[in-house]
């Protein structure tokens, strides 16, 4: 059996696949292609396939990312509590930046005149204050009707104990909107949770992405099909796992981080067969770089974030994006101050040196013109760079207007990327009250290992490990992840007071609908694993902590473990914690995982001594040093061999430079660089 995963980058589409009878691990890229990805999908997977039939593709996607961020998703309409029609724009008077009188608030993806108020009240304990105006709902799909709504949001007050005025809306405008039937999206299903500004908020995402999501997944499943190459399609999700693409279509919020989870995953999968816990993750690809922390072997995750400035709650991995890769332009203001990024030249026109019209210069084309890149060496497997448009766009839009040489500006390019990147990994380190010298750095993408050992130094990390296939890594963190379910329920009520059987019996409900969902996936009952976990604050408490739960079936016991973890996690998170019983059970979440079979990373081969290089080359340090290197090839590294350091070594997916450190192969193929 062959199994493959795709994952979309800015300017690249990365596939690897892994034979299950061998091991065997094959790696390619294509240029990504826009406005639609699906030809650079297929281009990429026709480079590793031939005519070998694939039995699944997992596949990472920014697609629901960029329609929020471009505004590019469906015309939607709301339908909410009377009294609750502006939630999305009243939010919750939260100031990303507190002093800035100035700051703006991004227009809600609902405009007022589609919000429509529905006469109807749901208590707190999900009694029935006031039925459902079934008369107001159809005066509203009248009014939708004729405003040409592509999809529709209903969000009603404590839904989320009591779904039956959600169920019983869209039963009516399915009646009246026959066309809009599978672009409903209730709030009791997309998100069951108190807080009705994130509640309504998520629902709308939702279904603003819905239609998109759907007719997309759709063209690709037609267009695979056609070429005869696979058996069975699955979405990576922003919460590391892998899901069917039916569930994704119905609630693609699933997959708005979809796209960098894949590296964070195999950073972990390598982490734990290099048995190293602690780990600071840095993806940089060609538009932007992802950083996420890992400890104690678990990434990083939260459960709510902001995209575009709008609230999304759902589990998923803790990843913080800046505008730093190696498409990132660099640009001089008039004040001549030189900045890099957040802009990007993307794959069209790419950078300068990639001579396909881009004029601008690049952090690749500064490494270029500084000799870590080698413009004999093809970057991805398509493009030879050119070293004479990479240093004219930098003399002309850096050196010029500083008064530097091409390689000084170059140098400086470099040093700014880099302090970027720095600033984010401390956002995931130092502000989070961890240690960076605790932790190791696993760069990856198709620039991280040209500049991961520099920014180790820099934050006094101990080590850095660079995988074996670094610009695939996300690609191969999908083939590594399994696939996941994530639920949640509403049970308020004080730990010490709460009878086990009563959540025992919330979890057992849980558990079957887990269990459902991995049936429709394939997975057989010996490869499930259920994991139970509860939302617990103090009495008194805004926001909460989520605490493992020892058990399926709690005891007194299990919940005694619990408060005392809870007890714990305050601690540890606020450096502080009650002495007492006054916790309350929010929310009880419940994941359901199928366990995927992992590839095999490695060889069999063991070398001793120093590995032998290919050639040459000058190269100038980011300190502005220049020297003669050894440049090798990846392919001809053996576990077991030291290199030298500064040294080049290039594969068809990254180029990594290792100025300094002690250097090693590990058997499962990563290079490991310990810096003290």
């Amino acid at each position: 059996m062959t199994r493959a995963a795709v994952d979309i980058g800015g300017t690249f589409t990365d596939v690897v696949t892994v034979d299950e009878s061998t091991g065997h691990l094959i790696q390619a890229k294509a240029l990504t292609t826009y406005p639609d990805p699906t030809p650079g999908f297929l281009n990429a997977l026709a480079k590793v396939t031939d005519s070998t039939k694939l039995e699944t593709i997992g596949y990472g996607t920014t697609l629901a990312t960029n329609a929020v961020l471009t505004k590019s998703g469906a015309r939607t309409a709301l339908l909410t509590t009377e009294g609750f029609r502006d939630v999305l724009e009243i939010r919750r008077t939260h100031r990303s930046t507190l002093f800035d009188i100035y700051e703006e608030i991004p227009e809600p993806l609902i405009p007022r005149p589609r919000r429509f108020e529905i006469p109807e009240r749901i208590a707190a304990d999900g009694s029935v204050v006031k039925p459902l105006d079934e008369r107001a709902v159809r005066a509203a799909a009248e009014r939708i009707r004729s405003s040409r709504v592509e999809s529709i949001a209903v969000s009603y007050l404590f839904s989320f104990m009591n779904p039956d005025h959600e169920l019983r809306t869209r039963e009516v405008l399915a009646e009246e909107l026959p066309e809009l039937a599978e672009d409903i999206t209730l709030s009791s299903e997309a998100l069951p949770l108190h807080r009705e500004y994130e509640r309504t908020s998520t629902t709308v995402m939702n279904a603003y992405l819905t239609p998109l999501v759907r007719s997309y997944f759709s063209r690709l499943r037609a267009e695979l099909l056609d070429s005869k190459l696979f058996a069975w399609l699955q979405m990576m999700q922003s919460n590391g796992g892998l899901v069917r693409p039916e569930r994704a279509a119905s609630f693609p919020i699933l997959t708005l981080l979809s796209g960098p989870a894949g590296g964070v995953m195999a950073s972990a999968y390598l982490a734990n067969l290099l048995g190293e816990t602690h780990l600071l993750t840095l993806d940089m690809g060609g538009t932007s770089c992802d950083v996420a922390g890992v400890t104690n072997g678990d990434p990083d995750t939260r459960l709510d974030f902001e995209i575009g400035g709008y609230a999304v709650s759902y589990p998923t991995l803790d990843i913080h994006t800046v505008g730093a890769g190696g498409g990132s332009i660099a640009k001089v203001d008039g004040f001549g101050r030189i900045s890099v990024g957040p802009s990007s030249a993307g794959s069209d026109p790419g950078p300068a040196c990639y001579g396909r019209g881009g004029e601008l210069p690049t952090v690749t084309d500064a490494n270029l013109v500084l000799g870590v890149y080698d413009q004999e060496f093809q970057l991805g497997g398509e493009i030879f760079p050119d070293l004479d448009l990479a240093a004219r766009a930098i003399e002309r839009h850096v050196g010029k207007p500083l008064g530097l040489t091409v390689v000084e500006a170059a140098v400086g390019i470099v040093r700014l990327v880099n302090a970027n990147m720095m600033h984010a990994l401390r956002t995931v380190s130092v502000e989070r009250g961890r240690d960076p010298r605790d932790f190791a750095l696993v760069p990856f993408g198709g620039a991280g290992p040209t500049h991961g050992v520099h920014i180790a130094r820099e934050l006094a990390l101990r080590r850095v490990v660079i995988p074996p296939m670094p610009g695939c890594n996300s690609a191969l963190g999908i083939l590594s992840s399994d696939v996941r379910h994530d639920l949640v329920a509403t049970l308020r009520a004080r730990m010490v007071r709460l009878n086990p059987l009563e959540l025992g019996d919330t979890i057992a409900v849980m558990a079957a609908e887990a269990c459902q969902e991995l049936e429709e996936d394939g997975i057989p009952p010996e490869r499930r694993i259920l994991r139970a976990s509860l939302d617990m604050r103090y009495a008194g408490q805004a926001y909460e902590l989520n605490v493992a739960l020892p058990s399926l079936r709690p005891d007194d016991a299990a919940m005694a473990r619990a408060i005392a973890d809870f007890h714990v996690a305050h601690q540890t998170r606020y450096g502080h914690a009650l002495a007492d019983d006054m916790v309350d059970l929010v929310n009880v979440r419940l994941t359901g995982l199928g366990t995927i079979s992992k590839p095999r990373l490695g060889s069999d081969s063991i070398a001793t001594g120093q590995a032998e290089p290919r050639s040459r080359r000058g190269v100038v340090s980011v300190e502005g040093l220049r020297s003669t290197v050894p440049v090798f090839h990846r392919a001809d590294l053996l576990p077991g061999q030291t290199l030298p350091t500064p040294s080049v070594i290039q594969q068809l997916d990254s180029t990594t430079y290792l100025p300094f450190g002690e250097a090693r192969v590990h058997s499962t193929g990563s290079i490991v660089v310990d810096l003290r």
